[in-house]
Order: C-alpha cells, then structure tokens, then sequence
C-alpha cells in the first residue's frame, strides 16, 4: 500500500512539472494566410504579367522568323532570339525567385511576432497537428494585411 502511495505521489509530481514546463503550440493554416494574404494577389498578377510578357515575344519573334527568306537571315535570327529569350528567361525566374522570398519571409516574421506576443513557443502548419494547438492564422493574416507590414 506504501509502494502504491510513493508511485502516485511520485506520477502526480512527474505530470505537475511537466505540466509547469509544457510548451504551448500554435497552429497555422499556410493554404488560408496564402489565400488571404492581399500581397500574394498582386504578385502573382506581376509574375503572370512578366510570364504573358516571355509569350508575347515568343509569338512576336515567330512572326518576323516567317518573313526572313534567306538561311543565313533565319540562322542569325534565331540565334539573337535564343539570346534575349534566355535572358528574359532567367530575369523572369529571378523576379519569381525574389517575390517569393519576399512572401515567405513576411509569412515567417509575421508567425514568429504573433507568437512571441501570444507567448507561444512553437508554430507548426495546421495539417500536422491532430488534435489542440492554439490556432493564430486569422492573428497572421490580420498583420500581414495591416498597413504598417507594408
């Protein structure tokens, strides 16, 4: 009976520190502060513009190719083509690459000051969490659309 009395003591003490200790967990929903997220929109219409640009181009560039007549015209041709292209090419995947981070890193420092303010010790993506966590995403999308994160 002893021995009974000494292990629950001892359980209840374990469970009241751990419980002392517990880290609280926030949850976030990435799909809905992405959807929600105003500067997400209008990147992704400054993207698809730069992209509708590459096409335009293209189709431009594939006119004035039907109108050389001569090989030597078509060879030059195509390869000054190759040359522009490529480099609106790689300026498009820089500009992508670049809003992107942009994104993320406003994302992530909007997480990290809602947590810090709710004293929040860890942020995970809402889909990894199978019950509890304090959910912050409307906190994190609310920040990120406020005027002063602009």
């Amino acid at each position: 009976m002893k021995k009974l009395f000494y292990l629950t003591a001892m359980f209840a003490f374990f469970a009241l520190f751990n419980t002392a200790n517990a880290e609280i967990i926030g949850v976030v929903d990435f799909d809905k502060i992405i959807a929600n997220y105003s500067k997400v929109q209008s990147v992704s219409n400054e993207i698809s513009d730069k992209y509708a640009e590459i096409q335009r181009y293209g189709l431009d560039k594939e006119r004035e190719y039907k109108k050389l007549t001569t090989p030597l015209e078509r060879k030059n041709f195509e390869e000054a083509t190759a040359k522009e292209l490529a480099k609106k090419q790689d300026a498009y995947l820089k500009l992508k690459e670049k809003k992107e981070a942009e994104i993320d890193n406003a994302i992530k420092n909007a997480i990290k000051q809602i947590a810090i303010s709710n004293k929040i010790d860890i942020v995970v993506e809402k889909t990894v969490v199978f019950h509890g966590g304090i959910d912050i995403t409307d906190k994190v999308v609310k920040a990120l659309n406020s005027p002063i994160s602009k």
